[in-house]
């Protein structure tokens, strides 16, 4: 009798840690996870992110080169409740595998790409996206039209030639177990990033950058693009089809201190094209928290 009260007590005392093991990571799910974020070399860059960000239970991906490589880790290092490390890369760099390599010792997350010389699925760049894919780290890819500074110095890099969102495409499909995330949702080829993400399960995007604001006067055109849901016909469509706007992650792509309008911006749109909360939770952090392994996200 003894010995099966100290079994009950056990048992008992097992399954209030795990219950409170659950809550502790219900409660410190991150409320926003900021995909896109990129570090700028100015002073107080971390602090004024550090503050805005736990102010709105925020995490950021910060993204940033080679150059800055010692200051991101260790921001992360400092602030791992907000900091999570992405590194710039350069596909055409000669040393770009040792950079992932160093990368992922250092702990860092994911990859930023962006302006390749060539389009982003030459299989040149094949064993780049499956050094990735090993090490589980992101790859966010710029996609659509790029900033170009306002000189007359030639380059070839930058163009949205080069960066059309269906290329994400054949690497979705090369490369089953990376997860792809495109920038601005192929800005201007919304409905080729649409349909690219419809049928890779790897795939997302956010909608950084300048389509909110351009589209800001018919916010709802976005539910034109991201059209298949639960509600829709399943015809033609893949199997265990979420929402559509189950594809969207969120990200700035601004100043830290900015946070808070774009989560507006954001919040604007899905009113508009009247996406449920549940799916909403999804896009502002349970989908990246996921990807990330950020802790276990509520049913």
């Amino acid at each position: 009798m003894n010995l099966l009260r100290v079994v009950c007590v056990l048992l008992l005392s097992l399954l209030v840690c795990g219950a409170t093991a659950t809550t502790a990571l219900a409660q410190n799910m991150p409320r926003y996870v900021d995909a896109h974020l990129h570090y700028e070399d100015r002073p107080n860059f971390f602090e004024d992110l550090v503050r805005v960000y736990r102010k709105n239970n925020a995490v950021a991906c910060v993204l940033a080169g080679r150059e800055d490589f010692d200051k991101l880790k260790a921001a992360a290092k400092q602030y791992p409740d907000v900091v999570i490390p992405f590194l710039w890369i350069e596909l055409d760099d000669s040393d770009v595998l040792d950079q992932i390599d160093r990368a992922h010792l250092a702990g860092f997350k994911g990859l930023k790409i962006h302006s390749p010389l060539k389009n982003y699925d030459d299989p040149s760049y094949f064993p780049i996206f499956a050094r990735a894919e090993r090490y589980h780290l992101v790859a966010l890819l710029h996609t659509g039209i790029s900033f170009r500074p306002a000189n007359k110095v030639p380059s070839l890099k930058g163009s949205m030639a080069r960066m059309r969102p269906m290329y994400l495409d054949t690497l979705a499909r090369a490369f089953p177990e990376l997860i792809l995330i495109g920038a601005h949702l192929g800005n201007p080829w919304y409905d080729e990033a649409a349909e690219v993400a419809r049928w890779n399960p790897n795939v997302f995007f956010d909608l950084t950058g300048s389509s909110m604001t351009k589209k800001k006067d018919d916010l709802s055109v976005f539910r034109k693009y991201l059209w298949w849901g639960q509600s829709s016909s399943q015809a033609h469509m893949p199997e265990n089809t979420p929402n559509a706007f189950e594809k969207l992650v969120f990200g700035t792509d601004e100043d830290p201190k900015d946070l808070e309008k774009i989560i507006a911006q954001y919040n604007q749109m899905l009113d508009a094209c009247q996406v449920p909360e549940a799916v909403r939770r999804k896009i502002f952090a349970e989908t990246m928290a996921r990807i990330l392994g950020l802790g276990e996200v509520k049913k």
